[in-house]
């Protein structure tokens, strides 16, 4: 029995087996890639650049040792007065109101960058400070000491949660 034309299917299309679906993946586009990298560069960037407790880099000890000059005989020199505080680097202030008197952090932030300090923030502070406070991190106790010592301030203590450790906290309260 020969097959003609006529007996075929009217498709003449070949038969294919079923092909399996497969699910779609989630695939991440280069844009999400690269936010995702570009915040872990700069969540790394602010874990590193800004540890207060890092020691300043120091100068390793040269192999050869340096010739030191042979000291000449000099008259006796006349005292001289300690270094004035414009002389001295001063730290970064940030000035805080938490008294009900208005506009008093930007008076005072004034008067600090008169007396040669240089102000970076001026806000209010919310919560209960007992009187007029210059906050410090550990390494400018000194340079915490002397803005009180300018503005006449008598109470100086360490630096606490929520304040910054790279520069000195004035927080400004109805009491002196």
């Amino acid at each position: 029995m020969t097959e003609t034309r006529e007996d075929r299917p009217v498709d003449d299309r070949q038969r294919v087996a079923p092909r399996t679906r497969v699910k779609p993946r989630a695939v991440p586009s280069v844009v999400l890639v690269a936010a995702i990298l570009v915040l872990a560069v700069a969540a790394v960037g602010l874990l590193v650049g800004n540890d207060p407790d890092d020691p300043a880099p120091v100068a390793a000890p040269s192999a050869t040792p340096t010739p030191q000059p042979t000291p000449e005989p000099v008259a006796a020199a006349p005292t001289t007065a300690p270094p004035t505080t414009a002389e001295v680097p001063r730290a970064f202030v940030e000035v805080y109101n938490n008294s009900g008197v208005t506009g008093l952090a930007d008076s005072t932030a004034g008067r600090v960058q008169d007396a040669g300090w240089k102000v970076v923030g001026v806000d209010n502070w919310y919560g209960k400070i007992q009187e007029t406070t210059v906050y410090y991190p550990k390494k400018l106790k000194d340079q915490a000491e002397r803005l009180a010592a300018d503005l006449g301030i008598g109470r100086v203590r360490p630096a606490i949660e929520p304040m910054k450790f790279d520069r000195l906290t004035l927080i400004l309260t109805d009491a002196p």
